[in-house]
């Protein structure tokens, strides 16, 4: 290899692990544990956005993906 297949290589190997320390240190940031309280209020907030109705008929699927939200956050029911 010429030396400059050489450094692009190297520079490449670089950039690609920067990409993954960099990554990760954002995704754990965005993680940051709420309480049960506010995730409780995020995840009614987002089934009440969605307009995921709370009658009889479709009450399941309100409790099913409020309780997956919930998980999200780190909870379960």
């Amino acid at each position: 290899m010429t030396f400059k297949r050489k450094l692009f290589a190297t520079l490449l190997a670089i950039m690609t692990g920067l990409g993954f320390v960099f990554s990760d240190n954002a995704s754990a940031a965005s993680k940051k544990k709420v309480s049960f309280e506010q995730a409780w209020k995020l995840c009614k907030a987002e089934l009440d956005k969605d307009k995921i109705p709370n009658t009889s008929g479709m009450a399941n699927e309100r409790y099913i993906r409020g309780g997956a939200c919930m998980k999200k956050y780190g909870y379960d029911l």
